[in-house]
């Protein structure tokens, strides 16, 4: 037997009371927000001679910045686009990565190069396993501006990358502590047609300096001149995947901004 309903309504409120509406509208306010892209800063410089990669592996101090080993990963790459390349000229790389056992997704932006230091918009997630292909981005992934140029259309890989990967935290005393400014990665990159069969098409080495939390723009700056002095390095332009897009399919059908 249900209860009358006059019981009902004394029982019920007729309206939410105020001091839950206060508590869960900036919850409902923080859902309906997208969130922010993170940037991704860093400084990439040539290395021109392998070598060399080695010499600064052996690096403990450089300036006031102490360098701590890490341990070194193998970046296995596969980047993916549309057969037209609909993603990559409009600026927009996906990028499928392995590093030992886990995969991870990453879309990218075309970002801005003042000198040494690099700037792009960047979003990751973690896969939970091992991509097929025609792939599928992940909707944490699917922006309006990529849905829109994908649309259903299938992403397959146009481009591998392999790197092996020297990995070191760098560090500098402020306010009496160590605190981590950047860090450096000494990279030996081999670039390849996504068709097994075809031969490497590039392979060089490079130096990035990625900014962490408690470093500033003006470290990632120091740190590249420090090494660029003493090693006669070179400022790169452009990203491993803007050089393998040129190399295999020509400017005429790159964006008109570069990849950073």
């Amino acid at each position: 037997m249900g209860f009358p309903s006059f019981i009902l309504r004394a029982l019920l409120p007729q309206t939410v009371p105020r001091w839950i509406t206060m508590r869960t509208q900036p919850i409902i306010t923080r859902m309906a927000q997208p969130r922010p892209i993170p940037l991704e800063i860093e400084a990439k410089l040539l290395v021109p001679h392998p070598s060399t990669l080695s010499t600064i592996a052996r690096l403990r101090h450089i300036g006031p910045y102490r360098l701590r080993p890490r341990r070194p990963a193998r970046l296995y790459t596969i980047y993916l686009d549309t057969d037209d390349l609909a993603l990559a000229r409009h600026g927009i790389a996906v990028r499928l990565r392995r590093n030992r056992t886990r995969w991870e997704a990453t879309l990218k932006w075309s970002g801005t190069e003042e000198g040494v230091i690099h700037t792009r918009p960047e979003r990751t997630v973690r896969l939970v396993r091992k991509p097929t292909f025609p792939y599928t981005l992940p909707l944490a992934l699917q922006s309006p501006e990529v849905r829109e140029l994908v649309t259903d259309t299938p992403l397959h890989p146009i481009l591998l990358s392999d790197v092996y990967r020297r990995r070191f935290t760098v560090s500098r005393q402020r306010d009496g502590k160590a605190r981590v400014c950047a860090e450096l990665a000494l990279d030996r990159v081999r670039l390849r047609h996504p068709q097994a069969r075809h031969p490497t098409i590039a392979t060089y080495s490079e130096v990035e300096i990625e900014l962490e939390a408690d470093g500033t723009v003006e470290d990632v700056q120091q740190i590249a001149a420090l090494l660029q002095e003493r090693f006669a390095l070179t400022p790169a332009t452009g990203s491993k995947f803007s050089r393998g897009l040129h190399v295999l399919y020509g400017a005429e059908r790159l964006p008109t901004h570069p990849f950073s």
